[in-house]
C-alpha cells in the first residue's frame, strides 16, 4: 500500500512509504534509484516503522532529508501499535533519525514547506494545520512559480 512518494534534490533517488495497517504487511520507506527515462532500480528499505504506524506523507530538504508524518497518539482499530512516536520524524538520506517533533493529538497524516524561505514546515494533525521553523529549507521545487 503506497502512500507517500518524493524525489531526492539531485533527482536520483525515488522515495515511496509503504503504510499498510494490517499485521505482519509493510510499513517502511524504501529508496530507489532513479533513472533519467524514469525507470527505477535497487530497491531498499531505508527505514522501517513496524509495528508502529508508518508515515503517511512526507517531503525532503534541499540537503535530501525526509520529513514523514509519522505514528498514532491512540490504537484506532488495526494492527499498528503505539511504536511509532506520533510526529514529524526527520530521516537521513542514509536512513538516520536526525530529529523528532512531536504532534499535539489526532493522527498526523502530511506535511510539506512553504514561506518565503522555503524554512516553514506545514504539518496536518487531526484538527490541526501546525507550522514549524526548520534550519534547513525544503527542496527549492516547493517554491511555487511566480
Amino acid at each position: 500500500m503506497p502512500n507517500g512518494i518524493v524525489v531526492s534534490p539531485d533527482q536520483e533517488t525515488l522515495y515511496l512509504i509503504e503504510a499498510h495497517p494490517d499485521a505482519d504487511r509493510a510499513r517502511k520507506i524504501l529508496a530507489f534509484d532513479l533513472h533519467e527515462d524514469g525507470s527505477i532500480s535497487n530497491s531498499r528499505t531505508l527505514f522501517d516503522f513496524y509495528p508502529g504506524r508508518s508515515g503517511d506523507g512526507m517531503c525532503i530538504d534541499v540537503k535530501g532529508n525526509l520529513y514523514v508524518a509519522a505514528g498514532l497518539h491512540a490504537e484506532r482499530g488495526t494492527s499498528e501499535a503505539l511504536d511509532t512516536r506520533p510526529g514529524i520524524h526527520v530521516i537521513s538520506p542514509d536512513g538516520k533519525l536526525l530529529a523528532y517533533a512531536k504532534t499535539p493529538e489526532g493522527t498526523v497524516t502530511n506535511c510539506t514547506f512553504g514561506g518565503k524561505d522555503l524554512k516553514t514546515l506545514y504539518v496536518t494533525d487531526g484538527a490541526y494545520l501546525l507550522s514549524i521553523r526548520t534550519k534547513i529549507p525544503g527542496k527549492t521545487s516547493y517554491m511555487p512559480e511566480r
